[in-house]
């Protein structure tokens, strides 16, 4: 069997524990007077960007433990999803500068996720019997 490539488990790992303090904060922090001030500058309603950012994290928790079972199909899910988010914040910020950090650890993630290493453990798994050169 082909071990784990170390950043794919450190990037996974990274996106298990964000998500899930990020899912923590953001509900235990839904009535802070300073957050929702903070979120009063942007054009979408607060509420409506508490959802975002649950169903977000929720995309981003469930994509990485499926990358650590070796599902090919969570590294796309993240990748385009991540694309998506960055996309719409750009979009919908008042301070573009607020999605650099963000966007600069995606890219890294992505970096990781997508090296040659972690591309050979994410390609599907050949079977013994494939070698057979007789045709079908």
């Amino acid at each position: 069997m082909v071990k784990r490539p170390f950043l794919v488990t450190i990037s996974c790992w990274f996106l298990v524990i964000g998500s899930l303090s990020a899912l923590v904060s953001s509900y235990l922090g839904r009535n802070d007077p300073a957050m929702l001030a903070g979120m009063g500058h942007s054009v979408i309603p607060a509420e409506v960007q508490y959802a975002i950012l649950m169903f977000s994290m929720g995309i981003n928790l469930v994509a990485a433990v499926a990358m650590l079972q070796r599902q090919r199909g969570a590294r796309t899910a993240y990748l385009v999803w991540g694309g998506i988010d960055i996309a719409f914040c750009l979009a919908t910020l008042p301070l573009k500068m607020d999605v650099l950090p963000g966007a600069l650890m995606f890219a890294v993630i992505c970096a990781f996720l997508y090296s040659p290493k972690s591309n050979a453990w994410f390609s599907p798994r050949k079977a013994a019997n494939d070698a057979c050169m007789t045709p079908a």
